[in-house]
């Protein structure tokens, strides 16, 4: 039984969310959760209720829905088969809210040792109505470190009518005194399926027309959270004009609009799964065109990409074999899909992509420079090929004579130059022994500072992310034939220095200068000086405007 089925509700009554007017009431209600449910409906029918319980898990997934259950279970004077009756007054004193011995206390803001304390002085008074005073404490991974010490010594001598639920998504931050003293329930992420039937009866219970791929996508986007469905398809019904409901007290009834993935499309900012199988069949091909051409249509780069993490991370447990339960978290013919796929990836560049992406969705709140991040990550996925075209140099040619290609040549004259000889004959004097030795013997780092943009220029022939990166970096030191390139992020610093982009770079040096150098990246600011975006007002401006602040008069320093 749910909440909304409880009474009927009269027609001028405000609207409430779905996912409270679908709260689980009783213990069966539950979805995805029956190792909890079933051990807690146990404890009430045979008197074996614990004194504190933690109950861990993501967001949305019934935690202090439960809480409320027992509460009711535990003091219900009809309950059945350990599920509360959600008719006697006391139970219907709980569900609206009114029962003075359920308390529910949010430690993300009631987090110090005064609220503790505060608690540990109600508790020992004796329940008005039932037999059990409970105590919900969410998010209880918020509380301080004093709080935690109060609330310890109530924990090892609880009062024997009261019982304490915490409840929180971060249990590793929970001490191990505390857990130590509290029966555990991880609840975990709602299987895929029981998420999409549960859209499905809520959706005819609200008499609205939705299309089974809308549900499926809701399913997918909740990621195991039913509350997060239900607000979205809250959200659906909304845009779409309302489901069926009571227009007057005659009974007078509106048509509802069906709900179909255009309608979901344009609510939600969805990108269409098929920009996410277009990117990963190129991911897969190493086909960066077609990449960049489905990433240039995408209006959310950050919901398309989490949305694509899940695809990878599901690529990375097909190819390790940890798939057994992926099918809780995507339908089975996109698992069937991405396990035709999975074979073509190797786990290396699979988990640095992953890494890369999260570590930009976690950190990286500017949209231009979070879109950007992403491209360069998708496209050294793709590993372009950064060597000099084959066109340039035949394939038996050996490295000296790669090297003499690749070198500046004279300015055309009027007459064109014959096709071999003029290529053949500075091979020689490039080749020797003596220039190889000191490449840079003759080249300073003016000299380089000077022919940079026709590095970059090179560079972004062949790899325009990567010559983006590189217009904003500065060499800035040149010993022993190793260039030090300061860059003005640390993201850029780590994207330069994996090996495709240090190689297409010494490729560039060597196109622009003629000689073979080794390229050493770093962070400008990083020996000692502050970084200018410490302050607030020109790191507003940077995140504004883009670009990278420099100091007047100052040459970037810091190796």
């Amino acid at each position: 039984m749910f909440e909304d089925q409880l009474a009927p509700t009269a027609a001028a009554a405000p609207h409430r969310a779905l996912y409270l007017r679908w709260r689980p009431q009783r213990f069966e209600d539950v979805v995805g959760q029956d190792h909890v449910t079933r051990t807690l409906r146990n404890a009430v029918k045979l008197d074996r209720l614990a004194h504190a319980y933690l109950f861990t898990g993501p967001r949305g997934t019934g935690k202090t829905s439960v809480a409320r259950i027992l509460y009711r279970a535990a003091n219900c004077p009809r309950a059945e088969d350990g599920d509360p009756c959600n008719t006697c007054p006391l139970c219907l004193a709980a569900l609206d809210g009114r029962a003075l011995d359920l308390i529910e206390i949010d430690a993300a803001s009631n987090r110090g040792i005064d609220d503790i304390r505060d608690l540990r002085e109600k508790i020992a008074y004796r329940p008005g109505e039932g037999r059990f005073k409970v105590y919900i404490i969410d998010e209880a991974h918020e509380l301080t470190q004093p709080a935690w010490d109060a609330l310890l010594k109530t924990l090892e001598e609880p009062p024997p009518h009261a019982i304490l639920v915490l409840a929180t998504t971060e249990a590793h931050k929970v001490q191990a005194t505390i857990v130590s003293r509290c029966q555990r329930f991880d609840f975990r992420r709602i299987p895929f399926d029981a998420t999409r039937e549960q859209l499905a009866r809520v959706a005819v219970a609200e008499g609205m027309d939705v299309e089974p791929a809308v549900l499926e996508r809701l399913a997918l986007l909740a990621r195991g959270g039913l509350r997060d469905a239900l607000s979205l398809l809250d959200q659906l019904s909304a845009f779409a004009g309302g489901h069926v409901a009571s227009a007057a007290a005659d009974g007078a009834r509106r048509e509802a609009r069906a709900i179909d993935m255009q309608i979901a499309r344009a609510a939600l900012s969805l990108p269409p799964i098929e920009a996410v199988h277009g990117v990963l069949d190129g991911l897969t091909n190493r086909d960066p065109a077609t990449v960049m051409a489905v990433m240039s249509d995408i209006a959310d780069v950050r919901l398309f990409v989490d949305e694509l993490v899940v695809h990878l991370r599901a690529i990375l447990l097909l190819r390790s074999g940890a798939d057994a339960r992926l099918t809780d978290e995507l339908p089975a013919g996109e698992v069937e899909w991405l396990r035709q796929r999975a074979p073509k990836w190797s786990l290396g560049p699979l988990m640095r992509l992953l890494q890369v992406l999260s570590e930009s969705l976690a950190r990286t709140r500017d949209a231009q420079q979070f879109q950007v991040q992403c491209e360069v990550a998708l496209l050294e996925a793709c590993q372009v090929d950064t060597v000099l075209p084959a066109a340039t140099a035949p394939a038996s040619a050996s490295p000296e004579a790669v090297r003499a290609v690749a070198a500046p040549v004279v300015p055309p004259t009027a007459s064109p130059a014959p096709a071999t000889p003029p290529v053949v004959a500075p091979l020689a004097p490039i080749a020797t022994p003596a220039p190889a030795a000191t490449p840079a013997a003759d080249a300073s780092t003016e000299l380089v500072r000077s022919r940079w943009p026709d590095v970059v220029d090179h560079v972004r022939s062949r790899k325009p992310i990567l010559g983006a990166l590189l217009s904003s970096a500065q060499p800035i030191a040149l010993e022993d034939g190793q260039l030090t390139v300061a860059f003005g992020t640390e993201f850029n610093r780590k994207r330069a220095e994996l090996a495709a982009n240090r190689q297409a770079i010494e490729a560039g040096l060597q196109h622009a200068l003629g000689r073979a150098f080794k390229v050493k990246c770093t962070v400008a600011n990083s020996g000692g000086a502050p970084s200018l975006l410490e302050d607030p007002v020109i790191n507003f401006a940077q995140r504004t405007f883009g670009g990278e602040p420099r100091r007047l008069g100052d040459e970037p320093t810091g190796l």
